[in-house]
């Protein structure tokens, strides 16, 4: 900022008009949240006092707390006793990105369809084992689906789960599986929490002739590893969808949360 009120990044001097009707602390406002879109101020970076501003524009301490207040208000700047007057850092309001477009496919059971491609008896892997725990070579059944909504195919399903035909869990996968459950809060049957991660893949050959895409064509796999209520993992496997049908959202920036 030069001394006598110009923004060294613009053209147009940054001033108060004292003939416009704008009140002199909203012209100020306006000012200091240009500055600090310009990143004359950066998020975490410490402003003037309010007797320097007030100085700097030719006005009242009262004038400038009015305008501080206001984008504090605002969410732009925060006041910290004792030490002044900091830009606020801009954050992530959340660590998770929403999963609404995936709930609708899981919650709603009654529109979504299941088609059971293969059921069968399997030796673990070694990543097999490792996901669940298993020693390599140990049974697993490994179950290959098409889950469709409003008959249209949505989703394919690869998974594995522990051979044990004392728990219900072969028949939860004949339907949407234990995920439908954990999304509608109705975990108590069979599961009780799960991991799932988001990965960038391709189709390969199969998953699409199952839904009816390009081989090679940017996809979604959602991975996903549910644990009993023993703590012991005893699923494993994924979705595979197109990017239209996993759709991730989250917030960047100021938001007011409350």
């Amino acid at each position: 900022m030069l001394s006598n009120g110009w923004v060294n990044n613009s053209t147009m001097p940054e001033r108060i008009d004292k003939d416009r009707l704008e009140p002199a602390y909203a012209q100020l406002a306006g000012i200091l949240r240009r500055q600090i879109a310009g990143g004359l101020y950066p998020p975490g970076g410490k402003i003037p006092s309010e007797s320097s501003i007030g100085k700097q524009y030719g006005l009242s301490v009262m004038t400038v707390r009015q305008a501080v207040g206001v984008l504090t208000e605002q969410g732009l700047l925060v006041r910290v006793q004792g030490c002044g007057t900091f830009v606020k850092a801009v954050t992530l309001t959340g660590s998770r990105f929403g999963l609404e477009s995936i709930e609708e496919i899981f919650r709603d059971p009654g529109r979504t369809r299941v088609k059971v491609l293969r059921m069968s008896p399997e030796r673990a892997d070694a990543k097999t084992a490792q996901k669940l725990g298993l020693s390599e070579g140990a049974r697993v059944i490994l179950i290959r689906r098409l889950l469709l909504r409003e008959n249209l195919p949505a989703m394919c399903h690869e998974g594995r789960i522990r051979c044990d035909f004392t728990r219900p869990l072969v028949e939860a996968e004949l339907e949407v599986g234990p995920l439908s459950d954990l999304f509608r809060g109705q975990g108590a049957g069979v599961a009780k929490k799960c991991e799932l991660t988001i990965i960038p893949t391709v189709f390969d050959n199969e998953e699409a002739r199952i839904l009816n895409q390009t081989e090679g064509r940017p996809a979604f796999r959602l991975e996903y590893l549910v644990y009993d209520f023993d703590d012991i993992p005893f699923g494993w496997g994924w979705f595979t969808a197109a990017p239209e049908t996993l759709v991730l959202r989250t917030k960047l920036g100021l938001w007011d949360e409350s």
